[in-house]
């Protein structure tokens, strides 16, 4: 592990330093947290902006509707 020096202003940090959580984790285990959880969003975030691009094309989506419409006659429901 490596320490760091980072700047944050005083309201944002004595916020930050009141949570019950952070207490009991620490600042810099929360800030640890925060950016591990900042760059798993991001990526979520990219990879549903690529399948909004990728579905929003008509004939992507098109295609995507074909190909579920025979996956859906080929379905069992048992009774």
């Amino acid at each position: 592990m490596k320490a760091i020096q980072i700047e944050v202003d005083d309201e944002l940090l004595n916020s930050i330093a009141r949570d019950k959580e952070v207490q009991a984790i620490g600042v810099s285990q929360f800030f640890s947290k925060a950016a591990r959880f900042f760059l798993k969003w991001k990526t979520e975030y990219e990879i549903n902006k690529q399948f909004e691009r990728a579905y929003s094309d008509p004939h992507a989506r098109e295609e995507f509707d074909r190909e579920m419409k025979e996956w859906i006659e080929e379905q069992v429901w048992i009774d």
